[in-house]
Formats: C-alpha cells, structure tokens, sequence
C-alpha cells in the first residue's frame, strides 16, 4: 500500500447478490475504520462474445456499458443514504475485473470482493475474480459470500482467526484482533495441529513422539502467538482453541456465525511457489461467513 494518508477501502461490484453484500461490508468497514469507500464495477466483454455470433447478432455494448454505470450510480447513491458519515464514490472501468482490483488494491486498505459474481445484464459468469484477487492484492482482501448465517443477535458474534506459527499466520492475527476490537467483539483464535510431519520434500518424520509432549509445544505456540496482541489489544476478549485434527473443518465450525474469518494465504509448510493453499483456497469456497486472506504484513 502507498503512502496515503486515508486510503480507500475498495470494493468490486457487478450487480450480483454476493457483490452488493461485499459492498456493504465494505461499507460498514469503512464506518468502523473512519476510511472513504470507493466502489469499482470492472466491465470487459469477452471476445468469444464476437467469434460465435453473426454481425448482425453482435450485442449492444453501448448498452450494456450505459446500463452498468447506471447500476454503479444507484449502488453509490444507496449506501450514500445508508453511511452518511463516510465518502463514497465510484469508478467503472472497461477492463479485466481481477486486473482492476489487483492493480488498484495497491492504493487501498483493504479490498473486498464478493464471494462469486455473475456479469450483471450480460449473464456472463466473471469466474474466479475473489480467488485471483485473493491470490495477488496487495494488502488483505476480504472475500464475502452472497448470505450469511446471522444468529438474532450481533451481541455474541466472534471473529476468527487460524494460527500456525507462520509469518502470513502472525499477520492475519494482527488483522483479527484490529477487527474485533473495532467491532467489540470476542476473538476465537483456532489452531489445528497433527502429528509430527515433515515441512520439506525429503525431511524425515520422526518414527517415536511423545504425542502429549507435541501437544504441549502447540499450546505454546499458539499462546506465544497470541500473547503480544492481547497486549496491544486489552479490549479484545480471547478464547484460544487447541484441536487435535486439520484446520479447515475446525475452521468452518467455528465461523458458522461469525463477523470475520482471518487466515494467511498460506501456512506452515505450504511451498513458497504456491500463493493461496490448500487451506485459504477451501475457506474461500466454503466459509459462511467473510473470509480475510492475509499475504503480507
């Protein structure tokens, strides 16, 4: 991120179910941060488009961008009304949406996307622009699903966050504890641990563990983990949870009804050549709730 004084935080929209509740997110992030918000609808007809219609049945782009930045008007305008106390602005942009949002997300605080999105009146499914964002944004991106599981009261909402020990697991941890304090919310910090393994082709795992010994060690990594930020953080209550099993079902669980679930775009012993995991990239697809996918601090 530059060195703006109040970045944006962006958010792209389509017209789809999943990308209006990105913006509102995006919206209520901005409340709680105090940041502007700045609404990107991203519109780039495919050429496939062209190569399988007559010249006569080619579609009316004109149209379709007239309509499109109708659509990118009236959603500013709404949620003008509903969060008058934040800028709002929009930018339509007649380019690849991921490509946008990428490049933009430079600029930003924080870049939200919806879950899945589809082209608005073209119909065109945009493909997989939440997970190439998620993948390549500079700075964290949230990825927020069409509907959420809201219980009837916000009162005991958590947020979550997967740690591991990693370096993108310390910043997700960071971006956590910033969330729930800024919504008063309790954190539920989950750390999923199996037996001993091997982090590197050709290491050897060992053949005798003491398996008592090795729970111990990742209950005190996971509090090491956590300990610097309750310092920095005396607001944020904090309910560590040690399981014995793989991350992404206990993950699920606990965020079933959750504000947030912060992870790191990879974990420990992913490969460095890999920019999601194999944990981020099933969060993204599954989670109920808005899922953060840290790469950097």
């Amino acid at each position: 991120m530059t060195g703006t004084a109040n970045p944006p935080i962006l958010a792209g929209v389509d017209g789809s179910p999943a990308s209006l509740a990105a913006a509102r997110w995006a919206a209520d992030a901005a409340t709680l941060r105090r940041h502007p918000l700045r609404l990107v609808a991203a519109f780039r007809w495919p050429a496939q488009a062209y190569t399988v219609r007559a010249r006569g049945e080619l579609p009316d782009t004109e149209a379709i961008r007239d309509e499109a930045r109708r659509q990118l008007a009236a959603e500013v305008d709404r949620l003008r009304g509903e969060y008058p106390d934040i800028a709002i602005d929009g930018d339509f942009v007649e380019a690849s949406p991921a490509r946008v949002l990428v490049e933009r997300s430079a600029d930003a605080a924080l870049t939200v996307v919806g879950q899945r999105g589809l082209g608005g009146l073209s119909g065109l499914l945009l493909g997989s622009v939440s997970a190439q964002v998620a993948a390549h944004a500079s700075g964290p991106v949230v990825v927020v699903p069409a509907t959420e599981n809201v219980p009837p009261s916000d009162a005991d909402r958590p947020v979550v966050v997967g740690v591991d020990g990693s370096a993108l697991s310390e910043a997700a941890i960071e971006f956590a504890f910033a969330e729930a304090s800024w919504r008063r919310a309790r954190l539920v910090a989950v750390h999923a641990w199996m037996a001993p393994g091997s982090d590197r082709p050709h290491d050897r795992v060992p053949l005798y563990y003491n398996l008592d010994e090795v729970a111990e060690e990742e209950r005190r990594m996971l509090s090491e983990s956590l300990a610097g930020w309750r310092a920095e953080y005396p607001d944020v209550p904090v309910e560590p949870v040690l399981v014995h099993g793989t991350p992404v079902p206990e993950l699920l669980q606990r965020s079933a009804d959750a504000w947030l679930l912060a992870v790191g775009s990879r974990g420990r012993g992913g490969f460095a050549g890999l920019v999601l995991g194999s944990t981020s990239r099933s969060l993204l697809h599954r989670a109920p709730c808005p899922v953060a996918v840290l790469r950097s601090r």
